[in-house]
């Protein structure tokens, strides 16, 4: 499975990138648990850190529509309380790199150490090692955290 969401080195959907702050955010917030995904108050509350918007809730519609008309409609999915990612774990670059850790480790135990580089390597291919700055704008950014 090929990853679609890239979050560790920079924010894009299959290779599109995405540079709008909140809806940059509102990725990194869903890709958090992408089994249950958010409710609406988590994505309030991690979206707006300053001054909440008038009507939150519609706020929050807002900028999932905003993002389904970006990247396609089929990307967020709606929940009783919220909305979550439409992608698996190995879909997620954030979420696909500690699986493949585990299973290196995994490997490496049974002994099956070219497995082990194997996964290791996979794993290393999802980040480039360049660090975003951290000017201090970046403190309450779900992608930076």
């Amino acid at each position: 499975m090929t990853t679609e969401l890239t979050l560790l080195t920079r924010v894009a959907y299959r290779g599109q990138e995405v540079t709008a702050p909140r809806l940059r955010g509102l990725l990194a917030l869903l890709a958090e648990d992408l089994r249950a995904g958010c409710s609406t108050g988590r994505l309030v509350e991690g979206l707006w850190d300053d001054e909440l918007p008038e009507r939150p809730g519609k706020a929050v519609q807002v900028l999932v529509s905003r993002l389904r008309s970006q990247l396609g409609p089929d990307v967020v999915a709606s929940t009783p309380a919220g909305y979550r990612l439409a992608l698996t774990e190995e879909q997620v670059d954030s979420s696909a790199l500690p699986l493949r850790a585990a299973a290196a480790e995994a490997r490496a135990r049974a002994g099956a150490h070219g497995d082990a580089l194997a996964e290791a390597e996979a794993g290393l291919a999802l980040w480039d090692g360049v660090v975003a700055s951290g000017d201090g704008e970046d403190l309450h950014d779900p992608v930076a955290a």
